[in-house]
């Protein structure tokens, strides 16, 4: 099985190596030129198992399960190393086709992190005292935003790439507390916690996110804490271009049917809770195999994305606009008060659509005609399902006439 073409795209335009496994941890797709993100000996194949790749993870499967079933919003693998090289992984739940998959997405870091894990690890191994030094505490590494805080979260030291980030001395910073700085999506950070995923604002004011270690130093001098700041702000773009396009069209932008699913879903919960109703109006495009027969698909994918247009301009905003495929559209009127509207729109659906024929080029203009088939919430059914089935039996029913 091949995933969505925006994935590779998207995963390639940012250097990101991934791998798409199922609940069974049965691997189903991954980047056909791995060789290109990864120089290493990771051998991946479809239906390979992933803790064959994965080996070095003890209680993987829990980890995953736990992610499956919404306990946890993300998995963070860090120090695989393969070839003398580190990578992070971070897994996290994507849907296709209306199934539940994991994601490991892949980033290649530099070679001098990991020294810096071996520096960390060695320090708390042999209680070194001399975290306190500023001049230690900057050699960590250079590159990563850490700082030194006691067990109230009130920073003892910082290095210089946190000053430079934030745009401060360090004797500005020295005594205020973390959360001045960074942010929790859980608004109170939890010191108690191994990582966080925390959000600040550099001294340009770009809010900035990243994947926070926090490090326990634990000897009988000190209990302060290291926190080291990885920046992830690509991941979360790459996170938001990835959610976009699992619930958009790609060619007309609009929102595809696993989108309007979950909207149907919302809507009957929100008309349950309000003692209202909502509408579906299933538009087909007639003759459009016509267009592609004659003047080809590039005319037909622009003619999609004219309707797209037109749709959206004689609609509410609160209402949706959908593309299902092919010539398939449908318009999810909200919080409806009587019928009148749904019939209302069908009209100017019609109205509007006449005064905006397609204009491909001055020789070829196209004239627009629909079939529709409506159903209502909860006469016509009561799930996503049933009411869509019932627009579209309607809306055969009238274009066969």
């Amino acid at each position: 099985m091949k995933t969505d073409l925006i994935l590779p795209i998207v995963c390639s335009k940012y250097k990101i190596a991934y791998v798409l496994f199922d609940k069974d941890l049965a691997i189903i797709d991954f980047v056909e030129n791995m060789s290109d993100f990864i120089e290493s000996d990771l051998k991946i194949s479809e239906k390979s198992d992933l803790r064959e790749v994965f080996w070095e993870f003890v209680g993987l499967e829990d980890s995953l399960n736990d992610l499956y079933e919404d306990k946890k919003e993300y998995l963070h693998l860090p120090m695989i190393f393969r070839n003398n090289i580190y990578y992070d992984i971070n897994v996290e739940i994507c849907f296709i086709e209306n199934k539940k998959y994991f994601i490991a997405m892949f980033t290649k870091q530099q070679n001098n992190l990991m020294e810096y894990f071996k520096n960390i690890q060695k320090m708390n191994e042999t209680n070194l005292h001399n975290y306190n030094t500023k001049k230690t505490f900057n050699k960590i590494n250079e590159k990563l935003i850490s700082f030194q805080i006691d067990n109230d979260g009130f920073i003892k030291n910082a290095n210089s790439a946190c000053t430079s980030f934030l745009g401060l001395e360090e004797k500005e910073l020295i005594n205020k507390h973390l959360s001045e700085y960074f942010f929790s999506r859980n608004k109170k950070i939890d010191l108690n916690s191994h990582s966080n995923i925390l959000r600040a604002e550099n001294k340009d004011n770009i809010e900035i996110f990243f994947h926070a270690e926090i490090i326990n130093i634990n000897n009988d001098i000190s209990s302060d804490k290291i926190i080291v700041c990885q920046d992830i702000t690509y991941l979360k773009k790459i996170e938001s271009e990835l959610e976009y396009a699992v619930n958009h069209d790609s060619l007309t932008g609009l929102p595809n049917r696993l989108y309007l699913t979950k909207k149907i879903d919302e809507n009957i919960e929100k008309s349950i809770e309000n003692n209202l109703f909502f509408a579906l109006c299933f538009i087909d495009l007639n003759k459009f195999k016509a267009v592609n027969d004659t003047y080809g698909h590039h005319v037909g994918d622009m003619l999609l994305k004219h309707i797209g247009e037109v749709l959206k301009h004689t609609v509410r905003e609160e209402d949706t606009v959908a593309r299902l495929g092919g010539d398939e559209f449908v318009v999810l009127l909200e919080s409806l008060e009587s019928v009148e509207y749904l019939e209302k729109t069908i009209s100017r659906i019609q109205e509007v659509s006449g005064k905006m024929p397609f204009h491909y080029n001055k020789d070829l203009i196209i004239e627009l005609s629909f079939s529709f088939g409506t159903s209502i919430y909860p006469k016509d059914g009561e799930d996503a399902k049933t009411l869509l089935e019932t627009a579209d039996k309607e809306m055969y029913l009238k274009k066969n006439r």
